[in-house]
């Protein structure tokens, strides 16, 4: 190869480096990626946090129980006396109770609490002897219902109040046939039908609801009083097999099903039963034997 043959090889050489060196230098000019910036926090949780209680404890049969209408202060409507092995009517519960036990109260729409019991015992507001008081109810609280010992507040059936509300009491064809015929069988009577309340609730443990209904045959002269007004249980959501738990013996007196709670441990639920009338409601137990309702003592208030 001539000297002037080396000298263009050595130049195409150069010619074809220099741009991928001016390449690499480009590439190694280019600057940084900027960070990607954060997701900024999420702001706080503004709502009210609902308590936390503790409901630990032993449960009937290995333990008394009470339960309570709330009314200015905790007015006993039946109690299991463990020594006595049954169900009693309130009067006879407040002894059961010490100076200083925790209970829970809880209200139809979600406000919980724990408190402890007062000394001694006073009238509810509207005028019932025996009931408790606890610095909550002293200082104006209001609650629907309460629970001795504490641990019952886990199994207690609250009823909400749209099961008494015009569209959550409304029946269907085959319910508001049943309903009727089981009326007609107590009394006889031509008048306005009217469901007042629809509730479901597993009473006795099988896996199968109650359907409870509170229904009243308004007077057709006189609509604001009515003809008949109870309350039905269908076990099992059997229409078939309609039982009468409670009756109204005045004529504009409304019955609901308002809770469940098995104070003796048996494995079937008490049904705490109200009754609405002119100026005021009332409350009472209702036991369930063999099927058969049994009122564990009278209304409270003056109502019946």
């Amino acid at each position: 190869m001539t000297r002037s043959m080396q000298m263009l090889a050595a130049l195409a050489a150069l010619t074809f480096t220099l741009p991928a060196c001016k390449d690499k230098d480009k590439e190694e000019e280019k600057p940084a990626a900027e960070p990607e910036a954060k997701a900024p926090e999420p702001e706080p949780d503004a709502a009210p946090q609902e308590p936390r209680f503790d409901l630990s404890g032993p449960k009937p049969p290995e333990t008394s129980s009470v339960v309570f209408a709330v009314d200015g202060a905790l007015l006993p409507l039946a109690c299991f006396n463990k020594d006595k092995g049954e169900i009693l009517a309130g009067k006879q519960c407040a002894g059961l109770v010490a100076e200083g036990s925790e209970v829970y109260m809880e209200s139809s729409f979600g406000t919980k609490s724990l408190d402890k019991t007062g000394a001694g015992t006073k009238d509810s507001m509207c005028g019932d002897p025996g009931a408790i008081p606890t610095p909550e109810l002293d200082g104006g609280r209001d609650y629907d219902w309460a629970v001795w010992p504490k641990s019952l507040g886990l199994d207690y059936k609250q009823m909400h109040p749209d099961t008494w509300s015009d569209r959550g009491a409304r029946l269907d064809e085959a319910q508001t046939k049943a309903v009727q015929a089981a009326i007609s069988k107590l009394r006889n009577v031509q008048g306005d039908f009217q469901s007042k309340q629809k509730a479901s609730v597993d009473i006795d443990g099988d896996g199968k609801d109650e359907l409870f209904v509170s229904a009243i045959l308004a007077n057709p002269k006189d609509p604001s009083t009515y003809l008949f007004s109870g309350l039905f249980m269908a076990p099992g959501g059997d229409l078939d097999k309609l039982v009468l738990i409670a009756r109204s013996t005045k004529s504009a007196d409304e019955i609901r099903l308002r809770g469940a709670v098995d104070l003796d441990g048996d494995g079937t639920l008490e049904l705490w039963t109200g009754i609405t009338f002119d100026g005021g409601h009332g409350d009472r137990i209702v036991q369930l034997t063999g099927g058969e309702p049994k009122p564990v003592g009278g209304w409270t208030c003056g109502a019946g």
